[in-house]
């Protein structure tokens, strides 16, 4: 048997990212089509880099030169034929030429925009030939296998909250499929607000069915009862304060039984003292029995504890 709560979850991609340029430049090649797959490190847009790849010339020949400097101070400079400042100087040159180098080699690989990872392309918003701005949105790129299930849990419930706690989710796109995770954060922190704790679960979704922003409906099981006695909710009759359930005994009579309820779940009771694990239940027709009536436990009536 399932301890289980039943809360609301909020859905959130794994991951999700807006893909910006680092360098202003016209746009050479958009590389997708909105809504494509795309893999880490697969080119999404291509922006003119004649310009850089000027510039990283220029930046190379620079470094030679200020590296042939270099090397014929220090030999000098062994001789003592110049001073030390001139070879100071030299050496800060070289070191200058070789760090603009370096920037001009990263602004060349800036004009190629890759994804940062596996996921889902969004909606582009500029064209090939476009002049865009450092800093300008492109796309967005969004992974959801696994999806994310933020959830809200009462205060009252910290202490059975733990890290690997299964979840089942159902959404109303799909009512009639249960999707399953796991727990993997639980916040440090209680909302002071709402004295509610948030909760994260991965959900598996390889079929892409769940997506971001989608509410469900969320079960936490936060303890299993490996021998717990169950009984369907309709087995289970309340009189003058006392909760009975009618079973079925050997001689295919009816016997009357008080039972101490535990846990109800959906459509099902747990029940803590009164019967054992087997024993046939009535689940119809109560009213019409009493200890030691006949039953047919063929019948549509007769239920098992189990």
């Amino acid at each position: 048997m399932l301890d289980e709560i039943d809360l609301v979850a909020s859905l959130a991609p794994n991951e999700r990212v807006e893909l910006k340029s680092e360098i202003s430049g016209v746009i050479e090649e958009i590389a997708f089509t909105e809504g494509d797959s795309a893999r880490k490190g697969q080119l999404l847009i291509a922006i003119d880099d004649v310009k850089l790849k000027a510039r990283l010339a220029e930046a190379e020949a620079d470094f030679s030169v200020a590296k042939t400097n270099l090397d014929r101070n220090r030999n000098l400079r062994q001789t003592n034929t110049i001073s030390e400042q001139a070879y100071d100087q030299s050496t800060g040159e070289a070191d200058a030429a070789e760090a603009h180098l370096e920037l001009r080699r990263r602004e060349l690989e800036d004009a190629r925009i890759r994804a940062p990872f596996d996921g889902v392309i969004g909606l582009r918003r500029v064209s090939p030939g476009q002049y865009i701005q450092a800093g300008q949105e492109l796309t967005t790129l969004v992974s959801i296998d696994p999806i994310k299930a933020d959830f809200q849990v009462p205060e009252r419930y910290i202490g059975v909250l733990e890290t690997g706690q299964q979840i089942r989710i159902s959404v109303a796109a799909y009512p009639d499929k249960a999707f399953h995770g796991e727990v993997y954060f639980i916040s440090p922190e209680v909302s002071v607000s709402t004295r509610n704790v948030l909760v994260r679960a991965y959900v598996a979704n390889a079929d892409g069915l769940l997506k971001p922003g989608m509410f469900g409906n969320l079960s936490l099981v936060v303890d299993v009862k490996e021998d717990a006695v169950v009984v369907p909710e309709s087995a289970i009759v309340v009189r003058a304060n006392r909760t009975l359930v009618i079973v079925v005994d050997e001689n295919n009579a009816a016997q009357i039984k008080m039972v101490k309820p535990g846990l109800r779940l959906d459509g099902a009771v747990e029940i803590l003292e009164g019967l054992r694990g087997g024993e046939r239940v009535i689940v119809e027709g109560h009213q019409k029995l009493g200890p030691g009536s006949p039953v047919n436990p063929l019948g549509p009536e007769a239920g098992e504890a189990g």
